[in-house]
């Protein structure tokens, strides 16, 4: 039986997994990798690290699918971004720097300065942050380390990196390229009114290729099978909105550490800078991610700090739920944990719980920040309305943490939309391997693929709508949290 591979590289872990002409996934694997955190405000990965364990995943699936037939192709998801730096072997010059990572804050100023805001809006139809945006590291790492820099070879993401080990090809696929803050995301190229101005040379950048193409064959040596191609691939989000059939003027969610609402739109013109902006993997189409950083991370923090440490489960999230009611009694939080993305674009913001009172309890608290992840949502999701001319009753929900009930009801009060949780929890893999499987013949194109795809609905969950006016109240004043901290917040970093 025929199979392709689909490999997903995320900001904690690695999965691989395997496809069959129908569609069905199987033999999947997983293993966790550790962020490393060198200085303040430094985030970077261990690339050989990484290679090992993605490599290790790969042949272990490849050895149990060619015990019951072959493999046809393989394609790769990675988060978005991570430069790199590589030699001419494509061996890397130093560990992987993570856009979490501050440290070109000046470069990023610099930039700003340099090039101007009017030309970094129309040509990458995004904001510049640093880390974010690939190219303030790219200069830090030049002013930096000029020697090592002298010796690179190629610059690069994660994926150029992977996809070097596997086709000793040095590309980057468009979906990535996006998000360097170089890219002309319109035209399909690299911006030389953008890479000129700031001093890079453009023989350190790797070739920008489509998702869906063959790159080459694979190298690996411990895999005897010749000719199997290697397609690009794409960033996760991307092949999430494959997976899931996301056509244009439709959202979806998606639940991790983070928390996304993504449009799918053919109006270059209309992507909006408060959020982050790329093509998607089907050419003449964009997606516009309205991203949260770190909702997800928000309830795993209280969770990990207040309640795992007193034996319990996250099985306590539905008492804790049901012992607190709309509005937290009077408690209100922020879910900044570590600086923010939309809607607010502020790096030193943190988060704050708000209202606490000699009679707040626990359970108060975890559904302070169950409600304000929500309304956080539910400002992006205005964003949408407004400035996409959108107004759909329901949207559908990815991730593990679509799946937690209590936060997605709430939501669902917030937003006043029906949410439909799915049954797919491996989109990037997904994503991957229909990119693989069309690229050799198992789907006629990747619209099709998706609709050939079959991604259930666990279940539905609907605004209760006694809730909605008390929540539309409650949202006004959240609103006026966040502008009454900023100054403190501007303060508070210059302390620490």
């Amino acid at each position: 039986m025929s199979h392709v591979i689909g490999i997903d590289i995320g900001t904690s872990g690695i999965k691989v997994g395997a496809m069959n002409k129908e569609g069905v996934l199987g033999y999947l694997e997983y293993q966790p990798y550790s962020l490393l955190y060198p200085q303040k405000g430094w985030v970077e990965i261990d690339l050989e690290d990484i290679w090992y364990k993605t490599k290790t995943m790969l042949l272990n699936v490849w050895y149990q699918v060619e015990a019951i037939g072959s493999v046809d192709a393989i394609s790769l998801s990675t988060f978005c971004n991570c430069s790199v730096f590589l030699n001419e072997k494509g061996e890397p010059l130093y560990k992987g720097i993570m856009y979490l990572d501050q440290r070109s804050k000046a470069e990023a100023e610099w930039i700003k300065h340099v090039v101007g805001d009017d030309l970094l809006d129309l040509v990458t139809k995004n904001r510049l942050e640093q880390g974010m945006y690939t190219v303030t590291t790219h200069l830090w790492f030049m002013n930096n380390f000029p020697d090592l820099y002298e010796k690179t070879y190629k610059w690069g993401n994660l994926s150029t990196f992977i996809l070097h080990k596997l086709t000793g090809c040095f590309v980057m696929d468009w979906t990535q390229s996006s998000f360097s803050g170089m890219y002309d995301i319109e035209n399909y190229h690299w911006s030389p009114d953008i890479y000129e101005k700031v001093g890079i040379n453009c023989d350190k950048l790797p070739d920008v290729v489509d998702p869906s193409s063959i790159i080459g064959d694979l190298l690996i040596p411990e895999l005897t099978s010749k000719g199997i191609p290697v397609v690009a691939g794409a960033a996760d989000t991307a092949c999430s909105t494959l997976a899931l059939g996301i056509v244009e003027n439709e959202i979806f969610e998606s639940v991790g550490t983070s928390n996304v609402l993504t449009v799918c739109t053919s109006q270059p013109n209309m992507l909006d800078k408060r959020f982050l902006n790329r093509c998607h993997i089907i050419k003449n189409l964009w997606l516009s991610h309205g991203a949260m950083s770190f909702p997800g991370a928000s309830i795993q923090w209280f969770y990990e700090e207040f309640l795992k440490p007193e034996g319990h489960s996250k099985t306590i999230f539905t008492e804790l739920y049901n012992q607190s009611s709309a509005g937290a009694n009077g408690v209100f939080f922020l879910p900044y944990m570590q600086g923010e993305r939309s809607p607010i674009w502020n790096p030193d913001a943190r988060g704050v719980f708000a209202g606490i009172h000699l009679n707040t309890s626990k359970a108060d608290m975890f559904r302070a920040i169950l409600e304000g992840c929500s309304f956080g949502l539910r400002q992006i999701h205005e964003i949408i309305e407004s400035k996409y001319q959108l107004e759909l009753e329901s949207f559908p929900s990815i991730g593990g943490g679509a799946k937690n009930k209590e936060w997605a009801q709430i939501k669902a009060n917030v937003l006043n939309k029906n949410i439909h949780i799915k049954d797919i929890s491996e989109t990037g893999v997904l994503g991957a391997c229909i990119m693989a499987g069309t690229a050799v013949g198992y789907f006629s194109s990747l619209e099709s693929a998706a609709k050939e795809i079959s991604n259930h609905t666990l279940y539905s969950v609907e605004p209760e709508r006694e809730q909605l006016g008390i929540y539309d109240e409650l949202y006004q004043v959240y609103k006026e949290l966040y502008p009454s901290l900023k100054q403190f917040f501007a303060l508070s970093a210059r302390k620490s």
